[in-house]
Formats: C-alpha cells, structure tokens, sequence
C-alpha cells in the first residue's frame, strides 16, 4: 500500500489525466487540457481551424477529459466472441474497394502500402481500426508543458537489430519510407546527460525490506562494495555478488551445444538457485529482468534465452554466440548482432513509422505533405483528413469489424460496427491485421485446425505510464537517471533519451521539464508463460486509473523525496498506456513443445493461412512482436492477394 496519502501524493491536483486501454482512452478524470500543438484539440470540443486552413478532428496523442471506453472499441469484439452480437439491419455503403484492411497497426498500415505498391497508385483501399488511433502498439504519447514539447512512446520503442531483418523489410524501412539508419542513430545524443554524473538507483521498499532505502551504486563500483548497503543478509550479498563475478562452469566436460540443450530446458530462476545459489532475496532483486522482453519473471523464461538476451550469470560456461537448434520462432536477434546495429530510436518511438506510413498513404493528412524521416516527429496530422471520401486510401478509426468472409462475386465482404450502426463494404481482397484471435471469431470459414492455432497464442499484457514533470532537479540532486523498484507494482521508472530531430529537440536540463517513462507486466509466477499472460490481463482490466496513478505517485515519492521531488507539485500529466492485449506471444522452450517441430507444424504458421481472398497479417502471424515480424507479415499477406 502506498506510503503516503492522497493529498501528500497529490492525487486531487488537477493535472492532465489520459488513461488508454490497448490503445482506447478509458478514464479521463480532473483534466486540466494542456495547451496543444496546431492540428490539436479536445476531445470534447468541435473541428476547428488552428491556422493552416484547413479544419481538424480530434488528436488522439493530447486528448484528455473524461471520454470513456470508444463505444463499439471492445463491446462489439467481445459480443462476438461470446456470441452474444446482434448487429441488426446491416447498412450497405455500397463502396468497393481494390483492398480492405482490417487492422491499423505496423502490419496492416504496411500492408495497404505495399498492396498499393504492387497494384498501382489507383487502387483503392480501405483501413479499419477498432482504436480511436493509427499505429496500434506503436502509439504517440504527447505533452506539453507551457511552451514546451515532450514527446514519448506509448508502446513499440525502437528499430531493433536491422541486420537481422529480411530484405523486404529492411527495404520498406529504408528505401520506401526513406528512413537513414545511420543518421538516425545520429539524433540520439548519448552523452545529453554526462555533465550531471547520473547513475542507477534500486529502491527498497518497506513492505518487502522493512525500510524504503535508496541504493544508488557508484560508477566503477565493485559488486562486493556495492552490495554491502543492501537491506538483505550476508549470505544474500554474496550470492549476488556470485551472480555477476562468477567464471564457473557449472557443466564441465560437457560440449557448446549440450550445454545450451541444458539451458534451453531449464528455468532462469532454476538455474539461479541451483547453480548460482541465489535465494529469495537476491533473486526478488533480479528476478524481472527478463520483463521488458518476455513480460513474465525468471521462472518462466529459459536460461538459454536470458544467457542470450545478456542476462548475469553465465560468462564461465564459455559458449558460443551461435543459437541453439530450438531457440526461437525466429533467430534470435541478440545472438546475431552486427556492427551495423545501434541505438535507432524516434522520440516517439515506432509512432514514427506509423506516421510515415500514413503520410505516404493519405498525403494530405500531414503538413507537410509527405513529410521525411526527420520532419515526420513534428509533422501536423489532421485527423480529419483520413477518412475524406476523396481519399483513393480511406482509414477508419473506431471501426470494429465482426464478420469477413468470402464472396465470389466480389473476392470479399466486409462487415464492421461503428457509432453502434452495422456498415458492409466489398473488396477484391481482404488482409485481417488485427489479433489472431479477433480473425479466429470474424472469419467464420476457417477451418476448425487454423481457429485453434489463432487462439493457442496469448498477448503480453504490459503498461507504459508517461509522466510529465516540471522539471527534473530532484534526479539532478540525487544524481540518478533510472530508479529499479523491484518489488512495487511499477518495475521501474527513469528519464528519458534526449533526441534532437528535426525542428524536435528533448530538454535535457534539470530545469526543464521532461516526461518519466515507467513499465509494468503484471503476471502471476509460478503458471505457464500463456497462463501468466492471461492473469495480468485480467488484473489490468480490473485496475481503475487512480490505481496507476497512485502507484506512480508513491513509487517516485519514496524514491526521490528526500531529494526534494513532490508528486503536489511537481507532476504535471500522467499518461497510461494500459495494454491488456500486448505485443505477440513469442514460443519458448519451456511451455511450447511445438517449438521443436517444424515451422510448418508450429501453430502460429497453421493460423496465418489465407483463406480464399482473406489473407493474414499482424506479428501474431510471426510469434514476434518486433516492427519488422509485422512488416514480413504484411508483406506475406500482400503477395498473396497480388
């Protein structure tokens, strides 16, 4: 329970308050709207003109007030599902389209794309989304604090390891949208905040260690000097100490790849207790390390996987930086990094490439037009634009289709719910880009194999909290850049990249205001990773925004309050990003023995089957929820219906 009260935490302030659920905002409460960049407004006022002439809906990246679940977003999803619909009298729009794409994520955005690539600039296409945003997972999150921007990722952070991707994609990222991966590396500014000496922190809460106590640990600090300030006994220490100095082989004698066959089958907190001799204590400090990539704790996660992700605890088994048969659904990018890869990051993360997708779809949406990779952070998006009729590609947000099937006269028909009124439009072609799941209760002629293998994969539910500051002098004055909270609901919270883009720049003084980011994947130890997915979703669904407020609030509080930080006075906005329905189940060798079979075999391949004139998109379809899993789905599906 938090340390302090609501009014110490501030929680009656009138601040901007957004809280989005799988990309939806829900709960919007005691707002106080911030003022906006032209091409903003709020979600309760009307179209207005911002000087460039030319009217604008509302902007989902700043909308705050009190707005309430989209209507249709998820009820119609979950009426389906349940069986429960009733669309009534379908309206036929009469439209015919060359493409309809049901899903406006990375995948679907990229598969209108590059349909149109293929077909000609004439051919028509339709987008339908169930969110009151483009861009799925890969979300916008801005502020604005008096004059100043601040900009965040809502959700998909950065381009992770291009060496690895498949000339398809790698081409779309760099020939189509034009982006320069070397001069975008450039715009990272790594040594923004090397004047102030920052380091990292761990914060020991009260509940779990009976004090809250801040241990920030020097540059160049050994393990043996840093863990003596510990709250854990002796014995403690010195197995964490262990965990990073070991050179130990803990299986002598035997080869690389009986080694790794080892890991493969064997649990990270296994293999932390048995071989490294950790023991509650020092594991709860490392045990949600592996959070940010598999959304479960070191139970249910492979030591081959941590060892490859970089995790402690392996540098005496002496293996080789080679995968391991079975290692993945896909290579595991880590293990095949190259000097070609670096940091490649948008300040906004990957919301960038889901603007440049759009700008180069609906040009008029943007000014300027067809704005490039550097220009497209500040780029004016009128949302009012994407649905013009005089668009050859038409995106239509808050659209939740609930049945698609196949029409030999047309190639497809499409039915979908919007405004609590049942649309139908036709195409020649249709690509499903939403969740496997949602295509497995919409498509109703697929087969009875394929609706099984759409719905073995469950999403990582995650949260992504923004919180925007006045300023950050409290970090300044306690010299630290990142706060780990490893027992407290949030995982940790820290300052953000400083980027300078375009006409965008990131304010890097403590004076200056900046936004928090914090992560959460709620889970439940001890389950399977699918099942441990499905808890945290339900815990999520559960939590009211008060709930991740408070939980910011106390965690940053406890952290940096003798530093002089006041949660009253010093938040401005706070964010949620609540992703009941995260990033894409990734098979491991732990729960999913189809890992071992052949590709073919696996059910993620069975479920991306198309089906007549519907083909399948989305990184569901790749059982990897990176940008480029999603771009080769897209691209898959395309060449089918092409």
């Amino acid at each position: 329970m938090p340390r302090f009260s609501d009014h110490e935490l501030g929680m009656g302030r009138k601040i901007t308050r957004r809280d989005f659920l799988d990309g939806v905002a829900v709960v919007t409460a005691g707002a106080a709207t911030a003022a906006a960049l032209p091409g903003s407004a709020h979600a309760a006022s009307p179209a207005r003109d911002h000087g460039h002439g030319r009217p604008t809906a509302p902007y989902p990246p700043t909308e705050s007030g009190l707005r309430g679940q989209q209507p249709g977003a998820y009820d119609v999803a979950h009426a389906v599902r349940d069986g429960d619909f009733v669309p009534g009298r379908v309206h036929d729009t009469d439209e015919s389209y060359d493409l309809v794409v049901v899903g406006g994520g990375l995948s679907g955005l990229a598969a209108a794309y590059l349909y149109r690539k293929h077909a000609g600039p004439g051919a028509r296409v339709l987008v339908l989304d169930a969110l009151d945003d483009f861009g799925g997972h890969a979300r916008r999150n801005e502020f604005h604090v008096g004059r100043t921007l601040l900009l965040s990722n809502g959700g998909t952070v950065n381009i992770d390891t291009p060496s690895t991707w498949s000339r398809e994609a790698r081409d779309l990222l760099t020939e189509d949208l034009g982006v320069d991966l070397k001069a975008l590396e450039a715009t990272v500014k790594d040594d923004a905040y090397a004047r102030y000496s920052l380091r990292g922190g761990t914060l020991f809460d009260a509940e779990r260690w009976g004090e809250d106590r801040l241990v920030i640990r020097e540059p160049g600090e050994s393990w043996a000097s840093y863990v003596t300030r510990l709250p854990m006994s002796e014995a403690s220490r010195a197995a964490l100490v262990r965990l990073y100095t070991t050179t130990e082989d803990h299986y002598p004698g035997l080869t690389d790849g009986q080694k790794k066959e080892i890991l493969a089958r064997t649990p990270y907190e296994t293999y932390l207790r048995e071989k490294i001799g950790l023991d509650d204590d020092a594991l709860a400090v490392v045990k949600r390390g592996t959070n940010g990539l598999w959304g479960v704790d070191a139970d249910r996660v492979a030591a081959a996987d941590a060892w490859a992700t970089g995790q402690p605890g392996f540098d005496g088994l002496a293996l080789a930086h080679t995968p391991w048969p079975g290692a993945g659904a896909t290579p595991l990018m880590h293990l095949a990094e190259t000097e070609e890869d670096g940091n490649f990051y948008f300040p906004e993360g990957n919301a960038s490439l889901a603007r440049l997708l759009v700008s180069r779809l609906v040009p008029d949406a943007f000014e300027p037009r067809r704005p490039d990779w550097r220009e497209i952070v500040t780029a004016q998006a009128d949302y009012s634009r994407l649905d013009h009729p005089g668009n050859r590609v038409r995106i239509r947000l808050s659209s939740t289709a609930f049945q698609v099937r196949n029409d030999g006269r047309h190639g497809a028909v499409v039915d979908y719910s919007r405004g609590g009124r049942s649309h139908r439009v036709r195409a020649k072609g249709v690509v499903m880009a939403c969740w496997n799941s949602v295509s497995s209760y919409v498509v109703p002629e697929l087969p009875a194999d394929q609706v099984t293998a759409m719905r073995y994969g469950v999403k990582v539910p995650l949260v992504y909290a923004r919180v925007a500051l006045r300023d950050w002098r409290p970090f300044a004055r306690a010299r630290v850049s990142r706060v780990s909270t490893p027992s407290m609901f949030f995982s940790g919270f820290g300052l953000p990249t400083v980027t300078e883009i375009g006409d965008f720049s990131m304010p890097h003084r403590p004076e200056l205001p900046t936004v928090v980011s914090l992560s959460a994947t709620p889970n439940s130890p001890g389950l399977s990773c699918r099942e441990q997915h499905k808890a945290g979703r339900r815990a999520l669904i559960r939590m009211a925004f008060e709930d991740f407020e408070r939980e910011i609030r106390d965690s940053m509080a406890r952290s940096l309050g003798e530093y002089g930080f006041d949660p009253a006075r010093d938040i401005t906005a706070i964010t949620v990003n609540r992703w009941a329905h995260g990033y894409a189940y990734e098979y491991n060798s732990l729960d999913d023995p189809a890992l071992f079979l052949p590709e073919s075999q696996r059910p993620y391949a069975v479920a991306r089957r198309p089906v007549g004139r519907i083909a399948i998109a989305n990184s569901d379809a790749e059982a990897f929820g990176y940008t480029h899993a999603a771009f080769d789905a897209a691209h898959r599906a395309v060449a089918h219906l092409v």
